[in-house]
């Protein structure tokens, strides 16, 4: 496996001096061959069960998924968005640019990605595929709780001490220590709500240093007493910080909040669920952490009860974060709904 340790800091950790971590956390280690992650969240949205279960999406991902150049883990989810609308989501991960793009223009994918079956079913489909180096995305977890990045075959988990104190994000991404993995400056702001979205097929180039941040919470393994606090006092305070953040995107940065709900592989909802959000810049989403009253009142609340169960610690908190670069893939959006991802906020590729 690749050791991710850096190698001289420009710029220096925000880990405190002595600082020790009050629960074990790990990070993720990736294959000596692996140089760029793909990570593709793509799902269909309908206005009904009736027209997700029409437009075919559960049969193509299963046929897809058995392609020789399939994902090398993918997950499943659901969730409802601002509009009222039902998306199925599946997130898929690859450590091989060349296999990611065999899997994308084969037969069975390009043809979903056509759009035909969706529209015919008044479906809309959508996929944001997020293709970094290793050395600009990070990944924290539990030894136990293998989701996401650090569910594939191609990772290994080490124990990190680059956990419980503000930047901990941005120090664990090794580009870090010579990079500030800012792009352009620029302010969040709306498109002309006047383009049509309906049968249309909108690509939008994520600008450089678009901050992607998948953080899960599972509390199936919580007994009696720690699910009672996590439902009184943690989960209320989480839904009230995404909350916001999909409420107040030019003031927070965040472009896209999604608050799902995984499923296992016979579309049943599991006792997890993850905030996939999109954030102008990984200083956006760092100033929300460090200084809103939503994250705080999360951030604070879950550290008590670190502290209090320490390792006996029965809730499982996972994040990965990924901040793109100028060669981003193209966000992609066919007949979906104005409100949808990136499209409020940023203008379709010529």
């Amino acid at each position: 496996m690749k050791n991710n340790s850096e190698q001289a800091r420009l710029y220096p950790l925000a880990r405190p001096v002595g600082h020790v971590p009050v629960i074990d956390r790990y990070s993720a280690r990736f294959s000596s061959d692996t140089s760029h992650v793909i990570a593709m969240f793509m799902g269909v949205q309908g206005s009904s069960e009736r027209e997700i279960i029409a437009s075919g999406f559960e049969e193509w991902i299963k046929e897809a998924m058995l392609l020789g150049d399939a994902p090398s883990h993918f997950d499943r989810a659901r969730f409802e968005d601002e509009r009222g609308a039902l998306n199925r989501l599946a997130a898929l991960y690859w450590n091989s640019e060349q296999k990611y793009r065999s899997w994308m223009e084969s037969p069975v994918v390009a043809r979903w990605l056509s759009g035909e079956a969706a529209i015919a079913a008044s479906c809309g489909i959508w996929w944001e595929p997020v293709a970094v180096s290793s050395e600009r995305m990070e990944t924290i977890t539990f030894e136990n709780c293998l989701r996401g990045a650090s569910a594939c075959p191609f990772v290994e988990l080490e124990p990190t001490d680059r956990t419980g104190y503000w930047g901990a994000a941005r120090d664990r991404i090794p580009a870090s220590g010579n990079d500030r993995l800012s792009g352009p400056t620029v302010n969040l702001d709306y498109v002309p709500h006047s383009r049509p979205t309906h049968g249309a097929r909108i690509s939008i180039q994520p600008p450089k240093g678009l901050a992607v941040i998948r953080s899960g919470v599972s509390w199936e393994a919580c007994g009696e007493q720690q699910l009672r606090s996590f439902e009184k006092n943690i989960r209320p305070k989480l839904d009230e910080g995404m909350k916001y953040l999909r409420q107040h995107p030019l003031e927070s940065g965040c472009c896209s909040l999604r608050q799902v709900i995984l499923e296992n592989s016979n579309g049943i909802p599991m006792k997890e669920a993850y905030s996939l959000g999109a954030f102008l810049s990984l200083a956006h989403l760092e100033n929300w952490a460090k200084f809103h009253p939503t994250h705080l009142a999360i951030y604070h609340r879950a550290m008590a009860e670190r502290k209090r169960y320490q390792n006996r610690l029965e809730l499982r908190t996972y994040n990965e974060i990924y901040v793109i670069d100028d060669k981003a893939h193209n966000f992609e959006y066919i007949n979906c709904h104005d409100g949808t991802g990136l499209v409020p906020f940023f203008p379709a590729c010529k």
